[in-house]
């Protein structure tokens, strides 16, 4: 860890502390502490942000029965495919428990899944509780892990960027939004008057409505040219959760605050 972070004295013993500390009241080994701080310490923390961050680290890798050292990087890594920053590390952490809780997922999972997604999922207008709810929605369903965030990615791709096939085609069965007298499936159907994405659930809302008026053959139509053929289980998915299970979720993970160290306490309880 010193070599990594280039650390003087005064912050090696502050990490040495730590790491004893870690080793003394936690199931893991001053050694496994310490392999956490490395990898905190190759995402760029400092010898004090290492040591802060360290025991929420511990606490997402008792949740989700994950080895410390892959916790940390996982965590790490999808943090900055996300473009968080390190005083995002307790929220982000919390919001995976409790979708993990919520859904038919785990830590480990969600983790894998928010990784492949990656940066793509920055332009979600809901931020990572839309990733989580959206996430879990899919796992669900039996689309997890890496297939999860994979699917997601795709299917924000398809949302983004329509074909002009797609595009043609749901203008033509007559889609409009109900705030405006204008076609809702146009090249930018997914953006509002600002350009910026507008919430998945919110297209999908939009979009049953106007499928709901389509018959099971445009239906199916329609959705083979928005989506990829290997997205369409997800796609379908996401429609036919888009209301009250994706509120229902989404107010879980927003209201996450305290929910990694919970679980992980539960976890070591025994219970």
């Amino acid at each position: 860890v010193q070599a990594t972070m280039a650390a003087g004295e005064e912050d090696v013993a502050k990490l040495t502390a730590t790491a004893k500390q870690m080793g003394a009241t936690t199931r893991y080994s001053a050694s496994e502490a310490a392999e956490a701080l490395n990898y905190l310490a190759l995402a760029g923390y400092n010898a004090d942000q290492a040591c802060q961050s360290l025991p929420q680290v511990l606490a997402l890798a008792q949740a989700g029965g994950m080895d410390l050292a892959y916790a940390s990087d996982l965590a790490t890594d999808a943090m900055s495919a996300l473009g968080l920053g390190i005083g995002d590390l307790s929220r982000f952490t919390d919001q995976m428990a409790r979708t993990a809780q919520k859904s038919n997922t785990s830590v480990s999972q969600l983790g894998e899944a928010i990784l492949t997604v990656g940066g793509t999922a920055r332009q979600l207008a809901g931020g990572t509780v839309e990733l989580n709810t959206q996430l879990g929605i899919l796992a669900d369903n039996g689309i997890k892990g890496a297939e999860g965030g994979t699917a997601l990615r795709n299917i924000i791709l398809s949302l983004t960027a329509p074909t002009d096939q797609a595009a043609r085609l749901m203008q033509a069965y007559g889609g409009f939004n109900n705030s405006a007298d204008q076609p809702l499936f146009t090249h930018s159907y997914s953006y509002d008057a600002n350009g910026n994405l507008r919430g998945t659930e919110e297209i999908f809302r939009d979009l049953n409505a106007i499928l709901g008026t389509m018959t099971q053959q445009q239906r199916s139509e329609v959705l083979s040219q928005l989506f990829n053929k290997v997205d369409l289980k997800a796609a379908e998915a996401l429609l036919a959760n888009c209301t009250d299970r994706y509120d229902q979720l989404s107010q879980a993970v927003t209201d996450s605050q305290g929910a990694t160290q919970a679980m992980a306490d539960t976890m070591e309880s025994g219970i």
